[in-house]
């Protein structure tokens, strides 16, 4: 019973602070469901099922995911840009881990825009075409071949019979 009264004061706070606005500015914006959960002092797995099981929630959460990672890659940018030329090399590591982990989130929220699929490439080759069509016209002709064989050894076989029979 106490975990249906902690949904309900997270789904009224929610709904005092703006609803799906709410929810989709705090995303949008970069906030994560922990941060969020960490409000209500219940667990990420909690706060999302709560909220998304409201569907005007749910799909402006959908939405907002999008939109942050927009957030996440700008970000990326700012600590990329706050490096300066006396950084350390344990800095520019450290950034560099940030900015990739901000680029996999992105391509994870968004991955229309930032995913990162492997590119499917379409090699033709001419020669190997001609060749394959080359063994086609051969094995259709060998068969043709063998057809016509056959025919005649038929055709030479009732010739036979003709002249056995007079």
């Amino acid at each position: 019973m106490a975990g249906r009264a902690l949904r309900k004061r997270i789904l009224e706070d929610v709904k005092k602070k703006g609803g799906a606005e709410y929810l989709a500015e705090q995303i949008g914006s970069g906030m994560t469901m922990t941060q969020l959960a960490a409000q209500y002092e219940c667990s990420r797995e909690y706060f999302s099922r709560s909220v998304r099981d409201v569907p005007e929630y749910n799909a402006a959460i959908t939405d907002a995911r999008r939109n942050s990672a927009d957030a996440l890659v700008e970000e990326g940018l700012t600590m990329v840009d706050a490096l300066s030329g006396q950084s350390t090399t344990q800095e520019i590591a450290a950034t560099r881990e940030k900015v990739q982990w901000r680029k996999f989130m992105a391509g994870s929220y968004n991955q229309a825009r930032y995913g990162n699929r492997p590119q499917t490439n379409v090699t033709i080759s001419v020669s190997d075409m001609h060749l394959d069509a080359l063994r086609k016209v051969n094995s259709d002709i060998a068969a043709i071949d063998a057809e016509d064989r056959q025919r005649e050894a038929s055709a030479i076989d009732v010739d036979y019979e003709d002249v056995t029979d007079d």
